[in-house]
Parts: C-alpha cells; sequence; structure tokens
C-alpha cells in the first residue's frame, strides 16, 4: 500500500516536520524553532495548524497517518504526553503535561496521529538502518542537550507499567547533590549531558568553542571524567538488560575528537561480568537530523498493520 506518513520530532530546540514514503525517504522536510509552540498561547491548535499548513503546501493528498516524537515519556495509549520537563512556556509551566495530544489532532485532521517519546523513534530508525529488527533486546542512549533511552525487545517497545520508564536522564547518581532542572538532584543529566558540558566549557575553558573541546581538551581530568561519567550510564543500562546491542549517539558523541575508541572501553570494562561473559555490540548511530522523522513514520507504519491485521 503507497501512503505517505508525516513525521514529527519536537525537542526543546528544534520542531522537525516531513513527510516519508514508504521507502522510508523523506519526499520533503521543514524544520522550526521549537518555541513556537511554547510561546502560542493554545500549544495544540498552534500544532495542528503547523501540520495542515505542511500537508496543504505540499500538496499530500494520500496521507496515512500523522506521528509524532516528543522529548517526553508517553503514556502507553501512545497519545498522552507525560511532561514535556525541557519544553516551558513563558510562565515555566510544561508545554504539554498529561495531555492527550493525539485525541485533538485527529479529530481535528480526521487522520490517524501517534505519539510516541522521541528517543524511541530515533532507535527504530536506527534499528532499521543497521538491521537490528530481528535481534532479541536493543538499547538506544542518546546524549544531546540531555539524555535519553529506549529499549525494544523482540522489536517491541519497553514501556514501563504506564509509559513513564526508562527516564534515564533523571536517574541518580550515587549521592549526587548537583541540581537538576526536573527539580531533584543528582540526576544522570547534572553529569554526563550536553548542559553539562557547556557548563564545564565555562568554568574551565571560558570564551572557548564547544566544538573544539574534544579536540583541545579531551585528555584533561574535567573532560576524561565526564566520558567516565557518559559511559557509566552505559554501563548500568547493558548490566540491566543484557542485550544483544546497544546502539549509542547524540550531539555530544558527534563533536569532533570525543574519544569513542576511550568511550566503549570503559562501558565493556564496567559492564557486569555475567553479561560480558557474553558481549553485545556498542554500534555508532551516524548523525542525522531527520532520524527522528523517519523514525516516526516507522513507529506509525507498525501501528497501522497492528490496528489492520
Amino acid at each position: 500500500m503507497n501512503r505517505t506518513i508525516i513525521g514529527l520530532d519536537i525537542g526543546g530546540t528544534n520542531l522537525r516536520i516531513g513527510a516519508v514514503n514508504d521507502n522510508k525517504e523523506i519526499i520533503v522536510s521543514r524544520i522550526m524553532d521549537s518555541d513556537i509552540l511554547s510561546k502560542a498561547e493554545r500549544p495544540l491548535e498552534k500544532l495542528c495548524s503547523i501540520i495542515q499548513a505542511f500537508i496543504d503546501e505540499n500538496r499530500l493528498d494520500d496521507v496515512g497517518a500523522v506521528s509524532i516524537g516528543v522529548a517526553s515519556s508517553v503514556a502507553n495509549d501512545f497519545e498522552t504526553v507525560i511532561c514535556t520537563t525541557n519544553m516551558r512556556n513563558d510562565r515555566g509551566e510544561p508545554v504539554f503535561e498529561h495531555t492527550n495530544v493525539a485525541a485533538f489532532l485527529r479529530e481535528q485532521l480526521r487522520i490517524p496521529v501517534y505519539v510516541n517519546n522521541d528517543t524511541s523513534n530515533i532507535l527504530f530508525c536506527d534499528a532499521y538502518r543497521n538491521k537490528l529488527e530481528d535481534r532479541r533486546l536493543v538499547i538506544g542512549i542518546y546524549i544531546g542537550t540531555g539524555v535519553g533511552a529506549s529499549v525494544l525487545i523482540d522489536g517491541k517497545l519497553f514501556k514501563g507499567a504506564n509509559g513513564a520508564a526508562l527516564d534515564l536522564g533523571h536517574v541518580p547518581f550515587y549521592k549526587g547533590e548537583d541540581p537538576c532542572i526536573c527539580s531533584k538532584k543528582g540526576c544522570c543529566e547534572c553529569y554526563a549531558s550536553g548542559w553539562k558540558l557547556e557548563s564545564l566549557l565555562e568554568e574551565h575553558y571560558p570564551g572557548e568553542s564547544i566544538k573544539r573541546i574534544f579536540l583541545d581538551h579531551g585528555d584533561e581530568p574535567p573532560l576524561e571524567e565526564f566520558v567516565y561519567s557518559c559511559s557509566h550510564v552505559f554501563s548500568v543500562m547493558a548490566t540491566i538488560f543484557d542485550p544483544n546491542a546497544i546502539v549509542y549517539g547524540g550531539g555530544v558523541i558527534d563533536l569532533d575528537g570525543f574519544p569513542r575508541d576511550r568511550f566503549e572501553a570503559l562501558v565493556k570494562e564496567n559492564t557486569g561480568l555475567d553479561v560480558m561473559s557474553y558481549g553485545f555490540d556498542l554500534i555508532y548511530s551516524s548523525p542525522d537530523n531527520e532520524k527522528g522523522i523517519i523514525g516516526s513514520a516507522i513507529f506509525a507504519e507498525q501501528m497501522l498493520d497492528k490496528q489492520e491485521a
């Protein structure tokens, strides 16, 4: 069946929207600032108008579904956004909090609408590109501004009882006291994230470019400690889940000079011995800002196929 899926990837900084065909190719796409939603008086209505305008402007008359990835946990109905912690309005409130985004859009657009965590959609794309769909257990961990994680078991998402599982960025580090944006202390993102790297730059290398931080200072203690903290997150996940493969990527790991060999060695060195007796593949997720769009479409195809079965 030939059908176009409208995929959206809504992060804290950028909103990407694209039309994806059956061959997992983006026909047309657009990027805009995410604050177009956070500044809107009625964010759901604004999101609906963005999607409808994109469909109309590109004369897309064969849309099978709209599929949205958000930087938030999503309830097990794949419709309700639990809380957009990193996306807030001018009153400091989350743009979406326990909000059924799909129901409103479906009523307005008159086509199926699905919502998923953005990291899960990226993992769907990476699993497709790296031919990992048939692996028993695949983990994706992406370190960008924050930390996102997803797990596929037999190709299906591990979601937890309510959909709030794997909020890895807010898993506490042992005895961590650094304050986190979520109001807790000692979260993973306080030690292994893009905003932690920014704070290291400001504290130790003021005025320099973050794009060169690993090239110029990668062998110095602040950066060595940072890389260790990042690897610790992966080792914990590997020890818990005993995966076939871990896909790793994100803006931090994509930086020039990031010591991938040292990072991978640390991950395996600190993973539990029982898991390492079997081993697992560490697969780098190549940089591609449109993976979230493609992954959204892959997820929508699964949902549509399930309904049609």
